[in-house]
């Protein structure tokens, strides 16, 4: 289940764009990449140190210096955590940028559109994220998953859009429902202090040519609020959980049939004394 969502540190906290232009500045920060050893190995970042948060109190040379980290996105609690206790042990000029790579890369090319914005999930990954203190909105395509109980939903009701699409043009609809769906939680977003995602969960795979449909229908939206400055893009994480509600299933009773394993006690073989 998704844990509460997560009052952030603001002054852990900084803008991709902030964070982007700031490397061009006659004084740039040193970037970390913090995401776990097999991501920084499968796409590494250029000019990035690759770390562990928990070798970072370590690495007291840049206490002195301005550190930007960047994180999977996912990890929300583990790097404001981090971060916190780091500025209190000397880091005072460490920051994370909000939405972590996916955001810095975008901000990086200049527009947000430059990267995918429907990524792919996997259920595992989803299950871990869930306790990162992130706010999730999910839009369910899935019959099995709203005809399963509440109780067994990872998010509350209130999280949870359902979509029902039947009869003719089934995936035409379907797309134009989940673009809805998305714009309406992308009004909200600038006004929240916590981090804030949305997944698309159907039943079992789904093509490549409906997942690239609905990618096309969540263009980036613009925030020209305040005068005299430029329109900042505004995007909102978005997913596409792999394998979709039985794959979810499955890697909960899985966890669940470890957890029950490790809570019996080992019998003694018949004849030990």
């Amino acid at each position: 289940m998704q844990t509460a969502p997560l009052a952030l540190d603001q002054a852990c906290w900084v803008n991709a764009a902030e964070a982007a232009a700031s490397v061009q500045s006659a004084q740039p920060p040193t970037l970390a990449d913090v995401r776990p050893r097999s991501l920084q190995r499968a796409a590494p970042i250029a000019r990035a140190l690759q770390l562990e948060l928990s070798d970072m109190a370590s690495k007291r040379f840049l206490q002195q210096t301005s550190v930007v980290l960047l994180g999977s996105g996912l990890d929300i609690a583990e790097v404001d955590q981090a971060c916190r206790q780091l500025r209190q042990q000397g880091f005072v000029q460490l920051q994370a940028v909000r939405g972590g790579v996916r955001a810095w890369q975008a901000a990086q090319a200049g527009t947000a559109g430059s990267q995918p914005l429907l990524q792919p999930l996997d259920a595992q990954t989803w299950i871990a994220a869930l306790g990162q203190g992130m706010h999730w909105t999910v839009i369910s395509a899935s019959e099995a998953m709203q005809r399963a109980p509440q109780a067994q939903w990872p998010v509350p009701s209130e999280q949870l859009v359902a979509v029902r699409v039947e009869g003719k043009e089934r995936d035409a609809k379907l797309v134009a429902a989940i673009a809805r769906a998305y714009q309406d939680r992308l009004k909200h977003v600038r006004h929240a202090g916590y981090a804030q995602a949305l997944v698309v969960i159907t039943d079992g795979v789904v093509s490549d040519a409906l997942r690239a449909q609905v990618e096309s229908t969540l263009a980036p939206s613009t925030d020209a609020s305040k005068a005299g400055r430029s329109a900042a893009i505004v995007t909102l994480p978005a997913y596409w959980l792999d394998g979709g509600w039985q794959a979810y299933a499955q890697q909960v009773a899985q966890a669940a049939a470890i957890q029950q394993t490790a809570n019996h006690r080992l019998q003694a073989p018949c004849g030990r004394l």
